[in-house]
């Protein structure tokens, strides 16, 4: 019967505890700078910086519904096919997760491409991780806000 408890007590810490020995929890703070990071980057068309950012695996869901992959979004701001005039977030919320965070909020966006400009209020999400290689981009999703009549 001892081992019975001692078995369920082991499994009840082992629930309550949100990372794998040996793993840094990501902090509220660090996440918050990541996606600011993140905004900051493509304002400036820091390809490079954006690169460096994002998970190997980063997956990018535009407001428009267009689903790109890490070197698609990559490739896009490195060859000036878009480019970001505004990315204001506001309403940030963290969720965290041990060494991952879920962010979401509220983004204000103007983008360029070659044949129309992409403006407008949107939510997001952005899934961020702490890594051995450091905080990395894992993905993110934007859906466009209602307009006001």
């Amino acid at each position: 019967m001892k081992l019975i408890f001692v078995g369920l007590g082991a499994l009840l810490v082992a629930c309550l505890v949100p990372v794998q020995a040996g793993e840094t929890v990501l902090s509220e703070t660090d996440a918050t700078a990541t996606a600011q990071k993140w905004a900051a980057l493509l304002i400036s068309s820091d390809a490079n910086g954006i690169e460096n950012l994002l998970a190997e695996d980063y997956v990018h869901t535009h407001g428009t519904g267009k689903v790109e992959s890490k070197k698609q979004f990559v490739e896009a701001l490195r060859s000036g096919a878009r480019k970001y005039e505004r990315c204001e977030m506001s309403d940030l919320r963290v969720i965290p997760l041990g060494n991952t965070a879920v962010i979401h909020g509220s983004l204000d966006v103007k983008a360029l491409t070659p044949t129309k400009t992409i403006e407008g209020n949107y939510r997001f999400m952005m899934v961020v991780t702490k890594t051995n290689r450091g905080i990395e981009v894992t993905a993110y999703q934007a859906t466009p806000m209602e307009k006001k009549p």
